[in-house]
């Protein structure tokens, strides 16, 4: 759905943009992306922790060429989102880095609608030649024409992402019943190493990985725990850990197929099979394909944000990764990095951690991330 907002002036623009980006940014650079008169997209960026201007240079250089990525974008609006203030000064906070992040902005061809900070205590246009001291008052952004039209049509908006430092834990008797059920499991897949032990009907869910992993996606508070130890079991091995969180992203017939392959590529007789699955898989997720379903991705982390507040640290390194790349996604990379915060910090060794990072830190985003928008939302 196409959302129109009108935009007369810079209080309007620093209303509009969290919605954009479905948090309030701090000591972040927001670049909105506009095609014509209508926004088309948002990216934020960390600000540089230096003040030095060589390295404003490569920062700006890099986002900027990001920015590029964007098919028929033709000008842009920077704010920067600072926890500096101006102090009883008219002096604007970051202004250097703003400054060269224009700079190249125009350079690359781009119109430069406006450049904005907002600091901790106030807010004014890098443009102005007339900051008055302290700023403007924040309480404009929430008393402007775009910020009521949004409080006015809120149904049609997200709901505000909350930033998580590490999923909370759920309470004891849901996280003693998920650690039981888990050390259970685990007993019966050692005893099953001994080919005279019949596999029990409790595993019989996993005979179809797929349809499993689906139908989780629609499990009410009951059937999450029921099921919900059995899935996070399963999610422990990476091969069903990533084939369920690629078909939680693109749907049950990437699934299927993928599932297919690896149990052919189980036969010595078809080698070729696996490379081939790998291959796809292995594209995906380095961010090489078709854009994911939105809202499948929103159902499978609020899925897994649920899984990850019952399971205990040794457990949550898998659940962690797939929460981080499924953020990444959707193009919400700073969640993304906090998840993968966590990962690391129980398991350091944990390999799909340690590649989900090399990708998030070096500002990698997924091929789909500068796809088309058909959606404008704000004019």
């Amino acid at each position: 759905m196409t959302v129109i907002l009108k935009a007369s002036g810079p209080a309007d623009l620093l209303a509009m943009a969290p919605p954009m980006v479905g948090f309030l940014p701090r000591n972040s650079v927001v670049l909105v992306a506009f095609r014509g008169k209508r926004t088309c997209g948002a990216m934020r960026f960390d600000l540089p922790a230096s003040a030095d201007r060589v390295i404003h240079k490569r920062v700006a250089t890099t986002i900027v060429g990001m920015f590029c990525k964007l098919p028929a974008v033709d000008a842009a609006l920077v704010i920067v989102y600072t926890d500096e203030e101006f102090g009883g000064g008219d002096a604007v906070p970051q202004a250097a880095f703003a400054e060269v992040i224009g700079r190249r902005l125009q350079l690359s061809g781009f119109e430069l609608r406006e450049s904005i900070c907002q600091a901790a205590d106030g807010w004014a246009s890098y443009v102005d030649r007339d900051v008055p001291i302290g700023g403007h008052p924040l309480a404009q952004i929430a008393e402007s024409t775009v910020a009521r039209a949004i409080e006015g049509q809120r149904g049609l908006f997200p709901p505000p992402a909350t930033m998580v430092d590490r999923v909370p834990r759920a309470e004891k008797p849901q996280r003693s019943r998920m650690s039981k059920r888990l050390a259970a499991f685990e007993s019966l897949s050692v005893a099953l190493r001994d080919p005279r032990v019949d596999v029990p009907e409790i595993f019989d869910a996993l005979e179809d990985v797929p349809g499993f992993s689906e139908d989780a996606l629609a499990w009410d508070a009951d059937a999450l725990d029921a099921e919900g130890a059995l899935l996070v079991f399963a999610l422990q091995a990476p091969p069903v850990r990533d084939l369920v969180m690629l078909q939680w992203a693109f749907g049950l017939e990437l699934g299927d197929r993928l599932w297919e392959q690896d149990l052919q590529a189980d036969s010595p007789d078809e080698p070729q099979v696996a490379s081939e699955a790998d291959s796809a898989a292995a594209e995906l997720l380095m961010g090489i394909g078709p854009r994911p379903d939105p809202h499948r991705i929103e159902g499978a982390i609020a899925l897994l944000l649920e899984l990850t507040s019952r399971t205990e640290d040794a457990k949550r390194p898998p659940l962690l990764c797939m929460l981080a790349w499924l953020n990444w996604a959707l193009g919400h990379g700073t969640q993304a990095g906090l998840h993968l915060d966590e990962a690391l910090a129980i398991a350091p060794d944990y390999s799909m951690a340690q590649l989900l990072e090399a990708m998030t830190r070096t500002g990698i985003l997924p091929e789909w991330a500068f796809a088309a928008t058909l959606d404008p939302p704000v004019e």
